[in-house]
């Protein structure tokens, strides 16, 4: 994965590159920050910053459909899902 601005990730998929726009950010607590990006074909990647002691973990959760994503986002743009995330490290084991 490739970040290559702020309101782009680029990402392949199956041999596909695909392009994700920034779509909801929650900034609200002090341990969490949510990053929500969504493709045109629904696919959607959530980046969490899980901050420890100044420490920043990456961790992310991702899916294939639009709704799967509207549901863990309140009215106000904040995460209120209950998703697993997991570290860039493990993608590839899930």
């Amino acid at each position: 994965m490739e970040l290559s601005d702020f309101r782009f990730i680029y990402h392949k998929i199956g041999g596909h590159n695909v392009i994700f726009e920034a779509a909801n950010q929650d900034l609200t607590d002090t341990e969490y920050q949510y990053y929500g990006f969504l493709s045109n074909g629904g696919a959607w990647i959530i980046q969490r910053f899980h901050i420890i002691a100044g420490a920043v973990i990456y961790e992310y959760a991702a899916g294939a459909e639009i709704i799967s994503y509207l549901i863990n986002w309140d009215g106000n743009g904040r995460y209120t899902g209950t998703l697993t995330f997991y570290r860039y490290d493990q993608i590839a084991a899930v």
